[in-house]
């Protein structure tokens, strides 16, 4: 019955519904993954929600975030990369695709040394990424988060960084709200697309204003048909995650929100199985 194998939602975007209740109903609308939130996973319990999850037969297409490892708020870059790596091996027991990963603000660096600083952090998680058999993905962020989440706002510029690092299990996290405009990066070099480890999808109008400005899937003006066609046609084999922070959209009727996601996605994107 199923016709979106590749179709996940988050806990973000069903920020006041409990993880049962968002297992569930991914169940009832065809949904096959969920993306994982640490602090709402955490507060649940850990082994209580691998237990249900495994029971449920559902995907995690994600999990996250974490990261920081610029200094910023106090942690230490040995203490975020520890808290990575636990965060990595909790992501390997309930049987996550990726661990979302951000760098952290500059925290009044010279972005040079930020960027060193990420590498260095990137290149001491990867192999325990290989281990844990989970994709460590980075997520290049939209400048409206420069101040508390991430330095890096290019696609571009994101890609070269895993490049460098050079590591089969570090790729890269594509939000449509973050750099969804910068997509013909991968018109012009599909082969980037195998370093996708997961895409999460999210609308925005005009130029975001601030970190809530999200929108759901087709309430927004970004050519997500494009965003995915592109991705698809590049051979991109993972799942598509609806990823909104938005208050707005958290005071929804989810079960309501659930439905129209999947009949957008169904519109706009031709599933290629």
């Amino acid at each position: 019955m199923n016709d979106l194998p590749r179709l996940s939602i988050s806990q973000v975007t069903t920020f006041h519904w409990s993880l049962p209740d968002l297992v569930a109903h991914c169940k009832d609308f065809g949904y096959e993954a969920i993306g994982l939130w640490m602090p709402r996973l955490i507060e649940f319990g850990e082994e209580r929600a691998i237990d249900l999850i495994h029971e449920s037969g559902l995907a995690v297409s994600s999990i996250g975030p974490s990261g920081g490892f610029t200094g910023a708020n106090g942690h230490s870059l040995p203490d975020s990369v520890l808290d990575t790596a636990d965060a990595l091996e909790l992501a390997g027991r309930v049987g996550a695709n990726s661990l979302t990963v951000y760098t952290g603000p500059r925290a009044g660096h010279t972005k040079n040394h930020s960027r060193r600083l990420v590498k260095s952090a990137l290149l001491r998680l990867a192999d325990t990424a290989a281990e844990m058999r989970v994709q460590l993905a980075l997520k290049p962020m939209h400048s409206v988060y420069g101040r508390n989440w991430s330095f890096l706002h290019s696609l571009k510029e994101t890609f070269d960084l895993i490049e460098e690092c050079d590591h089969p299990w570090l790729k890269l996290a594509f939000g449509t709200f973050q750099v969804g405009n910068q997509y013909e990066t991968l018109i012009h070099d599909p082969a980037l697309v195998s370093r996708i480890a997961s895409v999460q999808v999210s609308d925005r109008r005009d130029a975001p204003q601030n970190e809530w400005d999200q929108h759901l899937p087709g309430d927004g003006d970004l050519p997500l048909a494009a965003i995915m066609q592109t991705l698809l046609d590049a051979e991109y084999d993972g799942f598509f995650e609806v990823d909104v922070w938005s208050r707005d959209v958290w005071n929804r009727n989810y079960a309501d929100m659930l439905q129209t996601c999947r009949e957008e996605f169904v519109r706009t994107v031709a599933i290629r199985r």
